[in-house]
């Protein structure tokens, strides 16, 4: 599974990616980025959360239903290595 973290600029996607998300946050993530976001300007770039384990369910975590992110703890997301991605 690989779970993207939409709606960031260049370099706070950088900071994320090398920093972690801050521990106190919530978080949304999607499984799947939809086309609409490679045409939003505040939202060119994603931070990618590779290596999510197996035993890993993203339908443990509340559902944001306007959006389909799903609301993850920063905690467990930083367990995760991350990546930037330009959508």
């Amino acid at each position: 599974m690989v779970l993207y973290h939409c709606c960031r600029s260049p370099s706070l996607a950088r900071e994320i990616a090398r920093d972690g998300f801050p521990p106190r946050e919530s978080v949304r993530v999607v499984e799947n980025i939809s086309g609409e976001h490679a045409t939003q300007p505040d939202e060119s770039h994603a931070v990618v959360l590779l290596g999510v384990p197996w035993d890993f369910r993203l339908l443990d975590y509340p559902l944001e239903g306007t959006t389909g992110e799903h609301i993850v703890p920063a905690r467990v997301l930083n367990l995760f290595e991350r990546a930037v991605w330009s959508v």
